[in-house]
């Protein structure tokens, strides 16, 4: 009997340690809505993966995004009438300052190679702006799947 008892404990204390473990790894993987986004959350999405495509021109930046679900999405950004999209831009989480765009971009308009984002889109109301989180530290939402 104490045989089994002590296999019944272990196997507890095995699937509490292991639960846990899974349950902090899930909550810091997890991607939470920017307060920024006035979204209902039922219409909020993003799109956690590596750029494809940029494209910074006046008036809209277009990124072609590769996530980490194997799926490939298009964002396009609207700044009427300039080229700067930064107010729509996140560094790492914190707010996107002028002195970030070398950290992004080689030169003007061109993003560095293998240059990560999240990107949140409120899908069914284009009024709202996306939002792109650049991830330079390559902690995007699920940094496992990479």
């Amino acid at each position: 009997m104490s045989r089994l008892v002590s296999t019944i404990l272990i196997a507890v204390i095995t699937v509490t340690v292991f639960g846990d473990a899974l349950s902090l790894h899930q909550e810091r993987g997890r991607v939470r809505p920017l307060p920024e986004l006035k979204c209902d959350r039922n219409d909020l999405t993003s799109y956690d993966g590596r750029i494809l495509a940029y494209r910074r021109r006046r008036g809209k930046t277009f990124l072609r995004i590769r996530t980490s679900f194997d799926t490939t999405e298009e964002v396009t950004i609207r700044h009427r009438g300039t080229d700067d999209p930064s107010k729509f831009y996140l560094l790492n989480g914190q707010p996107f300052l002028k002195s970030d765009w070398p950290r992004i971009e080689k030169r003007k308009g061109v993003l560095k190679t293998g240059m990560r984002a999240n990107v949140w889109v409120c899908r069914d109301n284009p009024s709202i702006q996306p939002v792109v989180d650049w991830r330079t530290d390559d902690t995007g939402a699920n940094p496992g799947r990479r």
